[in-house]
């Protein structure tokens, strides 16, 4: 399964193919940063042990899309409140790449 019909799979179900394209990219910048923080790497693409996490990430930017940066949201008697806004919740999950310096 590819990671466009993942994300799809697991996020907002209202959510068009272009709009999910765009939360794949973001979520791919935000794991390419947390992998390699300094570019000392130059890691260019999402490694495959981190492909569900980039489908993840994606569906979840999808479930907040119109509520970026909220921690809490209420309307007509609904109270939404989220565990993590800066999703470190998943980011934790990353382990950085390494480069020794000479």
């Amino acid at each position: 399964m590819d990671k466009l019909t993942m994300a799809m799979s697991l996020g907002d179900p209202d959510t068009p193919e272009q709009k999910m394209m765009a939360y794949l990219v973001k979520a791919e910048s935000v794991i390419l940063r947390r992998l390699d923080p300094l570019d000392a790497v130059g890691i260019t693409a999402v490694p495959d042990k981190y492909a569900m996490l980039q489908c993840e990430l994606a569906a979840r930017y999808s479930f907040r899309a119109g509520g970026e940066g909220e921690i809490t949201h209420s309307e007509n008697g609904v109270s939404r409140s989220y565990e993590s806004v800066n999703d470190e919740d998943l980011l934790r999950e990353i382990m950085p790449y390494v480069k020794v310096v000479s």
